[in-house]
This record gives structure tokens, sequence and C-alpha cells, in this order.
């Protein structure tokens, strides 16, 4: 299968700000002009009825690229239960269709340059009773951009990570970390990139700033120059 052009962003762990970067990804490729398509397959823990940018990943994020694209193309599966998909759809007896995913998922590639997709927790949680977030990736083609605290105990989150995705025959683009807590870094928090590319051999991308109340009108083009470092292609791939 050929690689798909954009990125896959997955974490080490729930809650660990793959929404977050994911944003900051947005507004990097904003400001050079590429036309960037997103996606959230997967949604939980959201009320279809009455969800708006504050509690719903998809719509945030679709406000933030600014296209046109439906919320259901962007994010064809909302479960309300805050749980695992597999577990969320037996709760409310909602089938989780693939194919619905992949569909949505080719559609929006023949309308942007490149795609960002943002998965749902970390790389072998369930879809379905045989498929994983692992899965999902295979098909979609992506490579793969890590999201990771840089509290303690990501060393080890992470090569957990990087070896479930070796293992399952994906491509690692990189890591990115992020600060989810505004305090000074300690010394051992300040070392933990570089250890993490000696030991598994993958660069870490960047480091995402601490984000204080985050909102989408955060992610503009000044934000933009704030991670300009960070070593992601601004070309098409």
């Amino acid at each position: 299968m050929l690689k798909s052009k954009g990125y896959f962003i997955t974490g080490t762990d729930t809650n660990v700000g793959k929404t977050v970067v994911t944003a900051c990804l947005l507004s990097f490729y904003r400001k050079y002009g590429i036309d960037t398509g997103v996606m959230k397959p997967v949604e939980t823990g959201v009320d279809q009825e009455c969800s708006s940018e504050a509690n719903s990943d998809a719509k945030f994020l679709l406000s933030i690229s600014g296209n046109k694209d439906s919320l259901r193309e962007v994010c064809p599966i909302r479960l309300k239960p805050a749980a695992a998909p597999l577990h969320a759809s037996r709760i409310t007896g909602q089938d989780l269709d693939i194919s619905l995913i992949l569909e949505s998922f080719h559609k929006l590639q023949l309308k942007h340059d490149q795609m960002l997709v943002e998965g749902v927790g970390g790389l072998l949680v369930p879809l379905t009773a045989d498929y994983l977030v692992s899965d999902l990736i295979k098909d979609m083609g992506l490579p793969l951009i890590i999201v990771s605290r840089v509290s303690l105990g990501t060393i080890n989150h992470t090569l957990l990570t990087i070896k479930a995705a070796k293992e399952t025959g994906l491509e690692v683009e990189g890591i990115i970390l992020n600060n989810s807590e505004n305090r000074v870094l300690n010394e051992i928090e300040q070392e933990q990139a570089s250890l993490i590319q000696e030991l598994s051999g993958i660069p870490v991308l960047g480091e995402c700033p601490y984000i204080d109340s985050v909102s989408t009108e955060k992610f503009n083009d000044s934000f933009a120059e704030r991670i300009a470092h960070w070593k992601i292609s601004v070309s098409i791939l």
C-alpha cells in the first residue's frame, strides 16, 4: 500500500494531548498555506444532540481547520458513553462501521492536499472485537506521530507505543511531547526527549508549550510562529 499524504496522530494514553497537538499541526500547516483536511474517525463521551467545540474534539479541530467539510465526514462515529469505542458501542447498541470511516477518509483525501487524523486513545484501543486503532492506521496508510507526556513514566509509555507500532508494521515519523501543566520542568523531565531518541531511534519532532485555556482562537498564525522550529515537513509528502 502506498503511503497516504499526512499523519495519523496517536498517543501513549488517553488525555495525553492528541487534540492539542493536532490543532498545533493544523495551525502550522495553515501558516504555510498547505490545504490540510482533518478527521477524528471515532469520538466517545459526546452527546450528539448538544455537543460543542468545548467538548467535541471533532468540532474543535474542524473549526481550527477552517474547512467546509461536514461534521459527519470528519467524525463518522460519535458515541455518548465515555469509554473505549468497542465498549461504548456495546452500551448503546450502535454498530461501529469501519467501512463508513474509511469511506469518509477517502472522500476527505480527494478534497485536500494532505490529512491529519486524530486517533482515539492509543494504538491497541479496540474499535470492534477484532479491529484495533492500529488496524485502522494500516488501512489508511498513514505514518504515525506519537504524542507523549513530559512527566515521569513517559519513557516507558512511549517505548511501549513504538514497540507496538513496529510489531504491527506501522511507520513512526516521530514523537511530540506535550506540556499539559503550567510549570517549569525539572531536570529529569528536561532529559526525557534526548533519552527517548537515544533508546528508540525515533526523533522527537517538537515539544508543545503549555496552553492556558485551550480555545480555537489560540491556534493562530502567532502561535504557529512559536512552533515554527518543529521538525515537521512543510512540503506535501
